[in-house]
């Protein structure tokens, strides 16, 4: 399996600041005709937006790149694959292991760090593993849990550290997931969390891997649109949810670009 090529993301080129942009120039163009003593106030108060977005970005950014290169190079190292980029906040986590049963994934097998896909079975944060030298077989040790990281539906920007700005997860619901206790056994669980990020977790997963996992982008995107319907978003919300990802997401993608399903035999992990 051919490792994903990704070219370092400009710090400069970022969709919010891009959004900001374009704001202000439509303002300042309508002023120009309007009321052009309103230029300098909104001149001053598009720099202090511009740079509420852009300095949580920029101050860090180098030590951030150098964290995630090196965290590809050892998944490359030993998957011989690395998964896409991806952008924070993080501020949600699971510390357990999280199965979804899911037909798009049914016959298909996937193993890495934080993603499983298993006949029919969709695994995100399933504990530490090691893959043997020839990386013909991965083992999991679902008594080393880890800890996955997402930031709920997209896009998120920080304003000056004060305030996180962007896509809402809505209104809090308990949700019954399945998981895997410390002895193997499933368990349920019912976190009580926002109605999207059940949704979001999984497809943010999966689109860590996308164009290396065995499930098309477009199945990827509509399953995240029912699942937000099953958790009870409203269906305008969701339709425009999977909108977003669809024409959005990961654009380097194609929408029916799946990979031949690994031969890689798993041990190590129950499934039902």
């Amino acid at each position: 399996m051919n490792a994903v090529k990704l070219s370092p993301r400009s710090p400069y080129r970022d969709n919010a600041l891009f959004a900001v942009t374009v704001i202000g120039i439509v303002l300042l163009g309508g002023a120009y005709f309007l009321s052009r003593e309103s230029i300098p106030p909104l001149i001053i108060a598009g720099v202090i937006v511009y740079l509420g977005f852009g300095l949580p970005r920029w101050i860090g950014l180098a030590e951030r790149r150098k964290r995630a290169a090196k965290a590809k190079q050892r998944e490359l190292e030993k998957w011989g694959f690395h998964g896409r980029d991806r952008e924070g906040a993080w501020i949600n986590y699971i510390d357990y292991p999280l199965i979804r049963q899911a037909a798009i994934a049914k016959d298909k097998f996937f193993y890495s760090d934080w993603l499983i896909i298993h006949d029919g079975h969709i695994v995100v944060n399933p504990g530490r593993c090691t893959v043997n030298p020839d990386r013909t077989e991965v083992t999991y040790d679902i008594r080393s849990p880890r800890t996955y990281a997402w930031d709920g539906c997209t896009p998120k920007r920080l304003f000056y550290w004060l305030a996180l700005i962007g896509t809402p997860d809505w209104w809090e619901r308990c949700e019954t997931v399945q998981s895997v206790d410390d002895r193997g056994n499933f368990v349920t669980r019912e976190p009580f969390w926002p109605k999207a990020h059940y949704a979001s977790l999984v497809h943010d997963a999966l689109y860590q891997y996308l164009g290396l996992i065995p499930i098309a982008k477009k199945d990827v995107d509509r399953q995240f649109h029912d699942m937000l319907l099953a958790s009870g978003l409203p269906a305008p919300l969701a339709r425009l949810y999977h909108f977003a990802v669809r024409h959005f997401g990961a654009r380097a993608i194609k929408e029916d670009q799946a990979a031949p399903s690994t031969t890689m035999r798993v041990s190590g992990f129950p499934f039902p």
